[in-house]
């Protein structure tokens, strides 16, 4: 199963920007959590944390597409520094202004410079790959090969922000992140042979449109996926609390995200014949079926069995959704696509939070689980809309 993955990081560079990337990206699962943990501690209100950390995750989303069509058009290199050195003072500047107990405005603005400037690393080393490969199976598995590395991220990340937090200090868990985003991004931006060259616009001035009803669709299951994480994050803590189980929570998060991790190196190895849209929807459609039995759960270690179970299907839809990505727009506007589907799922976490917070102090947890179900139902449906209607009619070669 490993072997197509060891070729592709025999690949002049591959190995170099896939470790950075890696590294590049670890600040996404840190820093919300680390300045909830952190405010929480300096001002008792976790209100405030939660609102200061949900500023730079909401920042991040809206300027995603903006950083992907300025990436499109004067490459990678200078973006990815001026925006890691800006991230990594910003959050420099949020640490100071918390210790010094400024106005809460400041915070705020703060915590909007932090997330707003940091690089949308995966989606540069998407189009890295694409750059490097073109179209065909060896992308696919690429793909596949960083939905794993966002795993790795969202596994690793949390835990080492609660450890650096809990056993040394909440200053010293962001600084760690803003160090390993710092160190990725230069180092991804030092390498100048895999970075696609920007294409500029053409000689009439313009560039290729985007298929917008497609990446409308592809965000929208971008949005199921992130409301579909988000919610059931906060429903299975509430679950385990209730049965008294409350330090298993995060094993079963784990096993939730290993069940992804593996099933994205599966997917990657697999010569697949169907098209990359019906895959879409057959991935949406085992999200839904995997969820359906979480309101009948009656016990943490069942849960984390039907956790495993959903956790196999979030890896390959989300390839999938990056392939579509991928094969029905211009390579000229390639990475802003795929910033919008990532866009997609970040902004479906905090509604996801929320609206699972709700209906746990409605229904309780068991019952809570209906909102993912929900959420699965419609990523199903939406996906079958898009790839019965929205497909392009012409695929566009990349080079």
């Amino acid at each position: 199963m490993l072997k197509p993955y060891a070729h592709l990081l025999r690949r002049p560079g591959a190995g170099a920007f896939v470790t950075a990337g890696v590294l590049g990206r670890m600040p996404i699962s840190m820093i919300g959590l680390g300045i909830v943990i952190l405010i929480a501690k300096e001002s008792g209100s976790y209100g405030l944390a939660g609102a200061v950390s949900g500023v730079a995750v909401i920042a991040g989303a809206l300027t995603g597409p903006v950083q992907g069509r300025l990436v499109d058009r004067f490459g990678q290199r200078m973006l990815i520094l001026v925006g890691a050195v800006t991230c990594t003072v910003g959050l420099a500047g949020l640490l100071i202004a918390v210790r010094s107990d400024s106005p809460t405005w400041l915070l705020y603005v703060l915590s909007f410079i932090t997330g707003g400037t940091r690089p949308q690393v995966g989606s540069f080393v998407r189009a890295r790959w694409t750059h490097l490969l073109g179209r065909g199976r060896a992308l696919q598995t690429a793909f596949a090969l960083e939905a794993v590395g966002d795993e790795v991220v969202f596994i690793v990340g949390p835990v080492l922000v609660t450890m650096l937090a809990t056993q040394w200090s909440p200053y010293a868990a962001l600084i760690s992140a803003g160090v390993l985003g710092l160190a990725g991004g230069i180092w991804l931006a030092s390498l100048r042979a895999t970075d696609p060259p920007g294409r500029g616009k053409s000689a009439d001035g313009t560039q290729p449109p985007l298929p917008w009803l497609s990446i409308l669709l592809l965000s929208l299951i971008g949005l199921g996926l992130g409301a579909t994480l988000g919610g059931t994050e906060v429903i299975t803590v509430a679950f385990a609390t209730e049965k008294g189980q409350e330090g298993l929570a995060g094993v079963v998060l784990a096993i939730w995200a290993f069940g992804s991790l593996l099933a994205g190196l599966w997917y990657g190895s697999v010569r697949w014949r169907a098209p990359v849209e019906r895959r879409l929807l057959i991935g949406t459609i085992a999200l839904a079926i995997t969820l359906a039995p979480l309101p009948w759960v009656n016990s943490v270690w069942m849960l984390g069995a039907v956790l495993f179970c959903c956790g196999m299907t979030i890896a390959p839809t989300s390839v999938a959704v990056t392939a579509c990505v991928e094969e029905w727009v211009p390579p000229e506007r390639l990475t802003e696509a795929i910033t919008w589907t990532v866009t997609g799922i970040l902004l479906g976490v905090a509604p996801g939070n929320a609206a699972a917070g709700h209906a746990v102090d409605l229904w309780g947890p068991s019952n809570a689980y209906w909102v993912p179900v929900g959420v699965g139902i419609a990523c199903a449906i939406v996906a079958a809309f898009a790839t019965a209607f929205a497909r392009p009619k012409e695929h566009f070669a990349h080079n």
